[in-house]
């Protein structure tokens, strides 16, 4: 069964004048609160979840709304790779105004999430009852990455930035780090 989960996101302007997003789509180790249509629960995915997992063919959409052109795809335009902290993505965006529009959103803070599909295989989760939380051991798929306005799990982000610079102003880093600080303390 497909299942989606939110997270962060960055955006990066390269010195070619190409839009780059970076961001964290799948955070490891912390609980988040899933609103399901069947009642909320807390959900945590361990690391090691994605050892194995297939992402040889991921899309990055906005919002899930897989009707519309993708943003980028792995491997020509979109790298994935795992971090001890979780499922990390730079994204190279193609020069549409939907593209300009998300960069440009994302550079305001207006899109700051991320989100992800993916599949469980059997035996890949497990539930506690007594602490209402599903534990995801291994997930079988990642099937999209999207940009996202509201994302489920609070650490995650998007960012936009520009490589002529190197790096992000020590401001904006200083502003990133206190958003991420006061999105877990809430």
């Amino acid at each position: 069964m497909k299942e989606n989960r939110f997270f962060e996101v960055r955006a990066a302007e390269a010195t070619s004048g190409t839009m780059t997003l970076t961001g964290r789509a799948v955070v490891f180790n912390q609980p988040a609160l899933i609103h399901d249509p069947m009642g909320d629960y807390t959900e945590i995915i361990r690391s090691g979840a994605l050892a194995g997992a297939d992402m040889s063919d991921v899309h990055l959409f906005v919002g899930h709304d897989t009707t519309k052109v993708p943003l980028a795809r792995v491997p020509k335009t979109m790298q994935l790779s795992i971090s001890p902290a979780g499922l990390d993505i730079t994204a190279e965006l193609p020069d549409t105004e939907a593209a300009k529009e998300v960069y440009q959103a994302v550079q305001r803070g207006d899109l700051s999430g991320m989100s992800f599909a993916f599949t469980v295989p059997a035996g890949g989760d497990e539930y506690d009852p007594r602490t209402n939380t599903r534990t995801i051991n291994r997930i079988d798929k990642i099937l999209e990455v999207s940009v996202v306005p509201y994302p489920a799990y609070q650490s995650t982000s998007v960012e936009a930035r520009s490589q002529m610079d190197g790096s992000l102003s020590a401001y904006r880093q200083a502003q990133i780090k206190i958003h991420q600080i006061l999105k877990r303390s809430m």
